[in-house]
């Protein structure tokens, strides 16, 4: 883990730096120096799921094609329309659904199965604070999402999607322990931030790569609006949009 590599790096080169500069009057500059380095490679590393730094994190695929997957739902009210639109395009994505909400909504839950699309972990609670829960209640949280997931579908999900994409070391062990591979992303549409669905769409467009895993909401009205002409400004870059298992390689589901 890189943390760890890191973290007995930092620690060397504190005790080094005593030895060294304990008689020049430095040593608390420089070993106050190195905290704050060490502080900010964890905040750094905390935020970017695609650095790998706590945990490792599927960020890309290895084919030319393209990855569709949507995060936060099921919602009532808008992910019955991005279903639509998949349907209509016979385009096929990945849902990473929060697990209380499944329970609310678990009808919309086996229409994404039953249209052909994965459904995936993202947290039971989806809890602010999640990262930082004991890891006991960490593995627990997870665990009710799969949990809830298999009684609507029969399947256990073997993809999770840490909220926010934020991870701390806790997740390490509660990914292991419930079997998953963590999925991160490496094209952030900020749907959440887009004011029109133009503004949308050309962030897709300008950062668009192949084997990119494109991170979406099912919750907002704007991402509704702009994933039709998003799938078409894909097919334009002659790139194929292809089930997030077959871009990653991965299977989706445990074995029954």
């Amino acid at each position: 883990m890189k943390h760890n590599i890191f973290t007995f790096t930092i620690l060397t080169a504190i005790v080094l730096s005593g030895v060294i500069f304990w008689e020049t009057g430095l040593v608390w500059f420089v070993v106050g120096t190195l905290g704050l380095i060490y502080l900010t490679v964890i905040a750094y590393g905390s935020y970017q799921i695609q650095a790998n730094y706590f945990i490792h994190s599927i960020n890309k695929g290895r084919k030319k094609s393209v990855a569709l997957t949507f995060d936060d739902g099921p919602d009532p009210e808008y992910t019955p329309q991005i279903l639509d639109i998949l349907k209509e395009k016979n385009v096929k994505a990945t849902f990473f659904v929060i697990g209380k909400k499944a329970e609310r909504y678990p009808e919309l839950v086996k229409r994404i199965d039953e249209e052909g699309h994965i459904v995936a972990n993202h947290s039971y609670s989806h809890h602010y604070f999640l990262p930082f829960f004991w890891s006991s209640g960490l593995t627990d949280d997870l665990s009710k999402c799969n949990e809830a997931i298999e009684q609507i579908i029969s399947k256990t999900p073997l993809f999770f999607r840490p909220p926010f994409g934020v991870t701390t070391p806790r997740y390490s062990g509660a990914i292991k322990k419930n079997g998953l591979s963590s999925i991160g992303w490496s094209l952030r549409t900020l749907d959440t931030k887009a004011k029109t669905k133009y503004q949308l769409i050309d962030k897709v467009i300008s950062l668009l790569k192949k084997g990119d895993i494109i991170l979406l909401h099912d919750r907002l009205s704007v991402t509704c609006e702009a994933l039709p002409d998003i799938i078409e400004h894909i097919a334009t870059r002659k790139l194929t949009i292809e089930p997030l298992p077959v871009v990653i390689n991965k299977k989706a589901y445990a074995e029954s």
